[in-house]
């Protein structure tokens, strides 16, 4: 079988500063069969004048500010691989992933069959470079979570961040177009949600790209809950992709345990031990019990560092009202 042509799709919005490291790894791969599309939204720094700095090397797309959903949906529509690879204009890939994707994908038939494949990644600081550590997620391979899904009206991310992710053209033709309004962020949520229900997925614990850490990227170790409208259109987007496979729509992230965090933030309690109760004695199975246990850590946790920094701040209260006159030493 010959080797597949593989697009990898850039997106960049005001990464200037980064963008020319991330088409250099993917100009310096060795696997002679790439197609680099980079898609511009709307950026206002010079990065259009770096994307032309690169002629006919690569294949520019450049568009109004839109948001990376929009961004992800240009990037497949102007690529023609059989192998889509997804990079962040701020990460780089590392000289053999190309290769070793196409490797991946050329095996067990996988060609044939709607697929994402993921790694991990290294995490990049601005001094050192590439420091090494590992990120991204594994699980055993291939999953598939329709019937999770049905079952616990949610789904986790399964998968790493944008450049840790490459799908072949047929689970791309079922993935995209995403959603653009209301997706300026996180668009690899959609294209993770929409790989888990309609293709499997596939592991690897292996370091392919570095993912950069840099003032701007605030999202690393510290992602914020998703908001509410961004999960209802999460959440639709799911619930059609069922419909397509002739399933009943059974996404509802708010009657799942995807909602214990999002209470547990909050600290609604009552509303946090209502929910747990409700859901434990619906399905009442080990990995229901599983979360129960983990939340019930999670809120003995709280409860300790509570109980720590109000005995910690007893002192300064006291020393504070003493200089203040209000009580004697």
């Amino acid at each position: 079988m010959p080797r597949p042509l593989v697009s990898v799709l850039i997106n960049n919005y005001n990464y200037a500063r980064f963008l020319g490291a991330a088409i250099d790894s993917v100009l310096m791969q060795d696997y002679p069969l790439i197609e680099i599309v980079v898609v511009d939204d709307g950026s206002t720094d010079e990065s259009r004048e770096v994307i032309a700095a690169y002629s006919d090397r690569i294949v520019p797309v450049l568009k109004a500010n839109g948001g990376q959903g929009s961004a992800f949906n240009a990037g497949v529509a102007a690529s023609s691989g059989e192998i889509l690879c997804f990079l962040d204009a701020d990460d780089v890939f590392h000289a053999h992933k190309v290769a070793r994707i196409a490797e991946v994908f050329s095996k067990d038939g996988l060609r044939a069959k709607p697929a994402m494949v993921h790694h991990f990644m290294a995490l990049m600081s601005p001094d050192t470079g590439i420091d090494g550590i590992p990120h991204g997620r594994t699980h055993a391979s291939p999953l598939n979570l329709c019937a999770f899904a049905q079952r616990y009206r949610f789904i986790w991310n399964e998968a790493g961040p944008t450049s840790a992710l490459c799908v072949n053209r047929r689970l791309a033709d079922r993935i995209f177009p995403i959603p653009e309004a209301g997706v300026r962020i996180s668009a690899d949520d959609f294209v993770i949600g929409g790989a888990s229900l309609l293709g499997e997925l596939h592991s690897l614990q292996e370091i392919m790209a570095g993912y950069r850490i840099h003032g701007s990227n605030n999202w690393f170790g510290a992602e914020p809950p998703k908001s509410d409208a961004f999960l209802a259109i999460y959440q639709d987007y799911l619930n059609a992709k069922l419909i397509e496979l002739g399933e009943p729509p059974a996404i509802s992230f708010k009657d799942s345990i995807y909602a214990w965090n999002l209470l547990l933030t909050d600290k609604n309690w009552p509303g946090l031990f209502t929910h747990m109760l409700k859901l434990s004695a619906r399905h009442h199975d080990a990995y229901t019990m599983r979360f129960v246990y983990h939340t019930l850590m999670k809120i003995a946790q709280m409860a300790k560092r509570s109980i720590f920094d109000n005995a910690a701040s007893v002192p300064l209260h006291r020393a504070r009202a003493e200089r203040a006159g209000q009580i004697s030493g």
